[in-house]
């Protein structure tokens, strides 16, 4: 959810750690508060729903994606986190929380590409999704075992 205070730290993050409630919280995982141009992030959050899905695991899917290479940015030369292209702001973004595994690999991809922050990765990936230049898919896995209803669907 957008927050109004644009006081961010200087590589435009913030973790806090997830509620110690959350029982489908992987080890590791945190909330992330991103400052970036709220008209995107409205508009992945939007694009997300449209999808039957949360934002922030299309956020994790998409850096995951981009730390495996199997998805590409041209990023613009000298991208910064100045104003949008409105002229307005940026403001914090808190995601759901995001694993430490998928956050790490794409800082690391992101450094070594010359994408200037995380902030400005995210925005990129959720501009590119938000656009139709990026689609996620759901997937399933697992074993259902026997269990007494089997009588009930023959």
């Amino acid at each position: 959810m957008p927050h109004d205070n644009d006081n961010g730290p200087r590589d435009g993050t913030d973790t806090k750690p997830p509620d110690a409630n959350a029982a489908d919280t992987p080890p590791g995982a945190r909330e992330r508060l991103v400052w970036m141009d709220v008209a995107v992030w409205r508009r992945a959050r939007a694009r997300a729903a449209d999808d039957a899905l949360d934002l922030t695991p299309v956020l994790e899917a998409l850096l995951h994606a981009y730390a495996d290479g199997r998805v590409t940015i041209s990023p613009p030369p000298g991208r910064t986190l100045g104003p949008t292209r409105d002229g307005t702001a940026r403001t914090g973004c808190r995601t759901g929380p995001l694993s430490q595994t998928a956050w790490s690999r794409a800082d690391h991809h992101r450094a070594a590409t010359g994408v200037k922050s995380m902030p400005v990765l995210c925005e990129l990936l959720l501009g590119g999704y938000v656009d139709g230049h990026l689609t996620t898919t759901l997937t399933a896995t697992g074993h259902i075992p026997r269990t007494h209803r089997e009588d009930d669907a023959a």
